[in-house]
């Protein structure tokens, strides 16, 4: 089992964001002595009701705090950008990092990020696609030439190459069946390319998605990736009761913003706008006491098949103290308990 702390870089505008991004950087030092290996960063534009530093950035600036981690974006919304601009500076990040990066990405759901943009939200997936796989040329091939419905390059050669050959490691994202089967398509798990599940969707999607991956990678005739990651949200403190009190408020202010997005209504289908805080805990956030935390991340390794956490502790607002005790707790009482009863 491997360990990777998600930077929520989800703030609420006006925030003390020196002061936020600082706290950032003490999180990835206090994971990385606890033993964590790995760190993960989310995306969404900045704009409206929540301010998101940018991911490659974000991890070029955690890169120095995060020696010897791998780096990922988890998920980079893909079709907001040109191949071009993503394939440079996922390169440089993987040369600023020793060759430690994974690009994770996603075609998206937020409509009215598309609209801010310019771009047709309806050809995310059609853009996603195509953006993808001139993507990996880049990284792999010089001389690429696309003739496509969405980009068009003629005989173009990116001169900054990642150091991983022929290209970092990839993480796809995908919240219903037909994306799933779409990321076991599109992943070549020889590259450690691999499904991350949605922090937003409940246990029981979780496994019967990640059922749907396994078929439909045998189906393409491909192993299970060696690393297969789960994102999850994660609460630890020494009681649920004591969980629920300090970080359900700053839950709520999270998915609030979510749900005005319409993530319940458009994504998860949870049949309506918003939810009150037991329904967002219920099947969606590992909450409680680091035995009733392991035990729930144990359950859940034995039904999906994960190997590598990737744990979000923290939410819009959060104040720092309650974001490192979660780590602390983990690194101290949760893991060595997952480790014990998983091997």
């Amino acid at each position: 089992m491997q360990f990777s702390l998600f930077i929520n870089p989800e703030h609420p505008p006006g925030d003390a964001f020196d002061r936020r991004f600082a706290e950032h950087r003490e999180q990835v030092r206090v994971a990385r002595q606890a033993g964590f290996d790995g760190i993960a960063v989310g995306h969404h534009l900045s704009f409206g009701s929540a301010a998101w530093f940018p991911p490659l950035e974000t991890l070029m600036g955690l890169a120095a705090e995060a020696e010897g981690m791998s780096l990922a974006t988890c998920m980079l919304v893909l079709p907001l950008f040109h191949p071009l601009h993503v394939a440079q500076q996922a390169a440089l990040l993987d040369i600023m990092s020793g060759g430690r990066l994974v690009l994770g990405v996603a075609p998206g759901w937020q409509e009215d990020e598309f609209n801010v943009l310019g771009v047709n939200h309806k050809t995310r997936i059609g853009r996603f696609v195509e953006a993808l796989t001139i993507v990996q040329r880049l990284f792999a091939e010089d001389g690429v030439t696309v003739d496509g419905k969405h980009f068009q390059i003629e005989d173009l050669t990116l001169a900054l190459k990642p150091l991983q050959r022929p290209r970092p490691p990839m993480w796809y994202g995908g919240s219903v069946t037909r994306a799933v089967e779409r990321v076991a398509r599109l992943a070549d798990t020889g590259l450690g390319d691999s499904w991350v599940a949605s922090s937003h969707l409940t246990e029981d999607v979780i496994t019967e998605q990640a059922t749907v991956f396994r078929e439909t990678l045998a189906e393409q005739g491909k192993a299970m990736p060696e690393t297969f990651p789960l994102l999850r949200n994660v609460v630890v403190a020494p009681d649920r009761q004591t969980a629920l009190r300090d970080a359900g408020p700053f839950l709520e202010a999270s998915y609030r913003v979510f749900g005005q997005w319409g993530l319940f209504t458009d994504v998860v289908g949870a049949g309506k706008a918003q939810l009150d805080l037991e329904e967002l805990v219920a099947g969606r956030v590992v909450i409680g006491s680091p035995e009733e935390c392991a035990e729930e991340l144990v359950t859940l390794a034995r039904n999906t098949g994960y190997s590598r956490l990737i744990a979000r502790v923290q939410w819009m607002g959060m104040d720092q103290n309650l974001v490192l005790r979660t780590i602390e707790l983990l690194a101290d009482r949760v893991l060595p308990l997952m480790r014990k009863e998983l091997g």
